[in-house]
């Protein structure tokens, strides 16, 4: 007897990302583009070629993308590419792919431009082909494929460049619905562009220069809409390319040249979207050539020549997404043929000449705001070290070299605080690390030049700064952070400078600062962050002295130090943050030791780092979700951490996120549960509650197979 190895290859599918399972609704759409990073694959990663037409998922998980040369199947890693071979009657009929669509069976049928109809048996590798015979009236219509859709009954209706046809499985033939003398209005013989069942069963027809048919079944024509120049609420062109209803009941049509339009089905009106060249939230392109709603509710148009433009529904108005041939990241071509959503949730795009771009409808999680040199009323500074919201919903940034921000997201405006070294009443420095609102509304900034009080009325400040010949003024010019604590007493983090207390009535600083020969003393005197927690407890996190423990009538500091013989000890004595949970449990960010957790009950701690699945070591800022886990900016993107599992999530710039460094400081909780972070290239926002995991688990599939090394048929039995 041989013993015989065999050795199995697995290829696994990873197409399906971890998205999100929970869906939101249209209307919570935010009113700032979200940051999309798109993802290219073309030629370079083993595509046929670059002009991808159509993009479907078959059962398995399997791409299949029709090109100009070829159907590409796509398992995640490699391409299998199918084409016509002369020699073959079995190979697909032609390299030009118009539409590909899977049958209820698990059949894919594929479209050409010039070959007709394939239909392809992924179990046998066979192409069976359907050609136009004009001696022939059970053939197919015409030997250009445009679109393929299967009905809800199983039922193939086909869109060719002369009509629509019927494939009648049962004889392998098909019926026609082109020019019929008897009823002109029915296809008039035009070429077909677009199919769509709705949920009445009805089919909608996208004709090339005859409008929109609404078609029962039965082949008979329920209504023809054309464009009227005369009626400006007919439909807006006559070739329609995209036909979709959203979950609302909607019907979407994008045409050829005339936009997008949206039907009024009570009134049979239209209401028009085009390209404005002097509105920049208008349409982006009068061709649209596909539509689609994702699991989100978020709408997507497809066009030809303005990229791809996201509908925001609560203004009526764009987002748009184009290439930019200095950014990897973004859309890879203008011209985008197809949209589709994999199992996942990822969004493909096909594209005229750079294969396919890719996103994860994640990242619509996310709100990313950039700054934007060309935009007048836009944040101007990248790097943002503070954030606060007010009362009437006001953001306020504080930036690294802009100044201070004030940002109106109503109206999508940016109003900006500079500092004018001929004004004493201007803000104290364009460096602003810290924006704070007292119990009394009043705004108070934190900059590299002393703390300035905001008088919002009139847009003036009020300094504050180091003076040498006051031992009563602020004690250091560079402010870390501000407090105000249970008694109104407000306190100020210096870096060098130690603890202030500021007596806001009488204008007087008192100073605690580090004394080598105080064990009391305050253990460093740069101060990052302070906490009075729900016990009246006031702690103070320091830049290489630990964590202190503050008694304010007496002065004194207890501390808590990095202590490496002490496994229960800090791990790391740069504390950046701060945050009170539950039972008397601080959790402490810091800069190097990852998440400490400390029990204020026993005095001990314990610390979570990447080895536990922490995104980045370096914790700069920490707040409580809605979703009840605790979220933090890091040096490498965003953590959730939930408490009572221990395990962590991560997300960083493949989610969505504009940059993987955060910074301290620049974190800020609304009243709603939204949640802002700061960044190196602007900030985030985002409510915990509606970024969930998806529990859809990528299925394994095995796409080779091999016998001593050698490659052998998955369909062929094994033999010794």
């Amino acid at each position: 007897m041989h013993i015989i190895d065999y050795v199995m290859m697995f290829s696994v599918f990873l197409l399906l990302l971890l998205l999100p399972a929970a869906q939101q609704a249209a209307a919570s759409q935010p009113n700032h583009a979200p940051g999309i990073k798109f993802k290219q694959i073309s030629i370079e990663d083993g595509l046929s070629q670059s002009i991808v037409e159509c993009i479907i998922q078959d059962r398995k998980g399997f791409l299949w993308l029709g090109t100009e040369s070829g159907l590409n199947k796509y398992d995640g890693y490699d391409f299998t590419v199918m084409v016509n071979d002369p020699e073959d009657a079995n190979s697909l009929s032609y390299n030009h792919i118009l539409s590909v669509c899977e049958d209820r069976k698990g059949c894919l049928w594929i479209g050409t431009m010039h070959g007709g109809l394939n239909r392809y048996d992924p179990q046998t590798g066979i192409f069976e082909r359907y050609v136009n015979d004009p001696k022939d009236d059970s053939s197919i219509s015409h030997d250009k494929i445009n679109v393929i859709r299967e009905d809800r009954s199983g039922a193939l209706w086909i869109g060719t460049d002369n009509g629509l046809n019927r494939f009648n499985r049962e004889s392998d033939s098909f019926s026609k619905y082109l020019d019929d003398s008897a009823n002109a209005v029915r296809q008039s013989g035009s070429a077909v562009l677009e199919i769509y069942e709705d949920n009445d069963g009805k089919l909608w027809i996208g004709h090339d220069g005859n409008g929109l048919s609404c078609m029962e079944k039965n082949g008979n024509i329920l209504k023809q809409y054309l464009n009227d120049p005369r009626d400006p609420s007919s439909l807006s062109g006559n070739s329609v390319r995209s036909i979709f209803r959203d979950r609302s009941g909607t019907l979407w049509i994008g045409t050829i040249g005339g936009g997008l339009n949206r039907l009024d089905g009570a009134k049979k009106s239209f209401l028009r979207y085009r390209h404005d060249p002097d509105d920049p939230v208008s349409l982006s392109s009068d061709n649209v050539y596909a539509i689609y709603e994702d699991g989100y509710g978020s709408l997507w148009i497809a066009t030809k020549g303005g990229g791809l433009n996201l509908y925001n529904r609560k203004n009526d108005d764009f987002f748009h997404y184009t290439n930019n041939p200095n950014d990897p990241t973004s859309i890879g071509y203008d011209e985008i043929y197809d949209i589709f959503e994999d199992s996942s949730g990822v969004i493909w795009l096909g594209t005229y000449g750079n294969g396919t771009s890719s996103f994860n409808t994640r990242l619509s999680k996310f709100n990313v705001y950039r700054p934007n040199p060309s935009v007048p009323h836009g944040l101007n500074e990248g790097i943002v070290w503070s954030i606060l919201e007010d009362d009437d919903q006001i953001l306020w940034i504080g930036t690294h070299g802009g100044g201070l921000n004030r940002f109106d997201r109503k109206t999508d405006r940016y109003t900006h605080f500079l500092s004018d070294p001929d004004d004493p009443e201007s803000i104290n420095s364009n460096i602003v690390r810290v924006v704070f609102k007292d119990r009394s509304n009043t705004i108070w900034v934190g900059t590299h030049r002393g703390i300035g009080r905001l008088d919002r009325e009139t847009g003036r400040f009020t300094r504050y700064m180091q003076d040498s010949n006051d031992p009563h003024s602020l004690s250091h010019n560079e402010i870390r952070s501000i407090y105000e604590d249970s008694k109104g007493m407000m306190w100020i983090g210096t870096y060098g400078g130690g603890l202030n207390r500021f007596d806001r009535e009488n204008r007087r600083f008192q100073v605690f600062r580090h004394d080598v020969d105080d064990s009391t003393s305050l253990s460093n005197d740069f101060v990052r962050e302070m906490l009075e927690d729900r016990s009246g407890r006031f702690w103070i996190g320091t830049q290489g002295g630990g964590l202190e423990l503050m008694n304010r009538t007496e002065g004194t500091f207890s501390h808590f130090r990095a202590d490496i013989n002490n496994p229960q000890s800090l791990n790391n004595d740069y504390a950046f943050t701060i945050f009170e949970g539950t039972g008397g449990i601080l959790w402490i960010g810091t800069m190097g030791g990852g998440l400490n957790r400390f029990d204020t009950s026993t005095g001990r701690f314990r610390y979570f780092s990447e080895d536990d699945g922490l995104s980045n070591n370096s914790v700069y800022c920490i707040l409580g979700g809605n979703d009840g886990k605790l979220w933090m900016s890091t040096n490498f993107g965003l953590s959730s951490f939930d408490t009572e599992t221990e395990e962590f999530s991560n997300y960083n710039n493949e989610d969505g996120i504009q940059s993987n460094e955060f910074n301290g400081g620049s974190s800020f909780r609304s009243e709603t549960g939204e949640l802002f972070f700061g960044n190196i290239d602007g900030f985030v926002s985002f409510f915990p509650d509606r970024i969930e995991n998806n529990p859809n688990i990528p299925p394994v599939v095995i796409t080779s197979f091999k016998k001593l090394n050698k490659e052998a048929r998955l369909d062929s039995p094994i033999t010794e």
